[in-house]
């Protein structure tokens, strides 16, 4: 894979910039119609706290609920 200092201003229509999840890091490269590639540095990939907060606010919004059908 091709590695530049500065991406290009302009992109030829559809290139694609892919991201690869590999463990704790995301590979990220763009891809070219005809089939070139140009590697981007890797990154650390961000931990996201949503899951963590779904899971805390879900007991309370199961009790909130009503079943359908139920009387009011």
């Amino acid at each position: 894979m091709q590695r530049l200092a500065r991406l290009p201003a302009r992109f030829p229509a559809n290139t694609k910039y892919v991201l690869e999840s590999r463990g704790p890091w995301v590979r990220r490269y763009i891809e070219f119609p005809d089939g070139r590639t140009l590697e981007l540095n890797p990154r650390k990939a961000q931990t996201c706290e949503c899951a963590e907060l779904m899971q805390r606010a879900a007991p309370a919004d199961r009790r909130s609920r009503r079943r359908v059908g139920a009387a009011a």
